[in-house]
């Protein structure tokens, strides 16, 4: 079941919960003639439609975490970015900006990610939690889309970030100088191999940049065992791609 099925079965849902709801006013209204019988029924009604709903919206987000960031399938991100970019409110419509961001960075499409985030960042009462998240991958897409690119550089990059939350900013930080330094400067950086992630793609980006990192330190067993649980994986990942690229020999960015 992708995206595009549960967006169904939720619309369903919820068209099917009003119209349960007008019929039981309807028979709160024939059935009982006393008024403060029928305005106590009516609202036991509503009370019973807004826990539906709540119930409905809860099985729907659920859902869609699960496709999207626990089965990674890639065919609902495409739906999901398409459905909502012209929704009606607008935090849907950012929260599709960021997720096409999202996806150029996983699918390694790192121009568009860069051109995307800087889109995104210059829309008018963009909240911070969208800000934090787009300045997060404009980085790391900097870094993986500019071999050319000099330490000092990175560094005043690193200093004009405006991420208000503690953690993901130095999450941001130490990321982007570990790839800097495994797909740059060609050094190990152990950085990866102290991560762990409940999400699908950065479970397979740290398997990936482990495999990196053993690769520049010459262990070339524990490299192949690491590219090796990636390559079953879906070839439009980028660091699935880069995997059967190490697989080969090869090392690239």
């Amino acid at each position: 079941m992708d995206y595009q099925a549960v967006r169904k079965k939720y619309t369903l849902y919820i068209r099917g919960a009003g119209i349960v709801a007008m019929i039981l006013i309807f028979c709160v209204a024939v059935v009982i003639s006393d008024t403060l019988l029928q305005t106590v029924g009516v609202l036991v009604v509503f009370a019973g439609l807004l826990l539906g709903i709540q119930l409905i919206n809860k099985w729907y987000l659920g859902n869609v975490a699960k496709l999207l960031h626990v089965d990674l399938d890639l065919a609902s991100w495409k739906q999901y970015i398409e459905f909502n970019k012209t929704a009606k409110r607008a935090t849907l419509q950012i929260d599709a900006k960021t997720t096409e961001v999202s996806y150029a960075y996983m699918t390694g499409d790192f121009e568009t990610a860069v051109q995307k985030a800087k889109e995104a960042l210059e829309l008018e009462g963009l909240k911070q939690q969208f800000k934090d998240i787009l300045e997060s991958y404009l980085i790391r897409s900097v870094v993986l889309s500019q071999p050319e690119l000099s330490r000092e550089e990175l560094d005043v990059l690193l200093k004009e970030l405006t991420i208000s939350e503690p953690i993901l900013a130095k999450k941001t930080e130490q990321v982007s100088e570990a790839l800097y330094d495994l797909t740059i400067a060609r050094e190990s950086n152990d950085y990866f191999d102290t991560l762990t992630n409940e999400f699908k793609y950065p479970q397979l980006e740290i398997i990936y940049y482990q495999a990196l990192n053993a690769t520049i330190k010459g262990d070339a067993a524990r490299a192949h065992e690491l590219l090796s649980k990636l390559v079953h994986e879906d070839e439009e990942l980028y660091v699935v791609r880069m995997a059967k690229v190490l697989l080969n020999g090869t090392v690239e960015r």
